[in-house]
């Protein structure tokens, strides 16, 4: 059971969702970059880790800063 204070857990679920997604879109580049001649499939990775890195930080960004001004600090 919830209490009043606490949030919902939507918030962790759609970071989660937001990987999946970027997931599913890097596995098929990479299929799209392997079965291509000439096109080095390696080079995605940068582009895909920042995309990753990215969500991952606003998630933690959007999690924290409205926990911080409840508590008021």
């Amino acid at each position: 059971m919830m209490r009043p204070t606490e949030e919902p857990p939507e918030h962790g679920t759609l970071v989660i969702a937001a990987l999946l997604i970027l997931a599913i879109a890097f596995a098929g580049a990479w299929i799209i970059a392997y079965v291509n001649p000439g096109t080095n499939p390696w080079r995605l990775l940068p582009w895909f880790g920042l995309g990753a890195a990215i969500i991952v930080i606003v998630g933690i960004i959007t999690d924290v800063l409205p926990r911080r001004r409840r508590n008021g600090s």
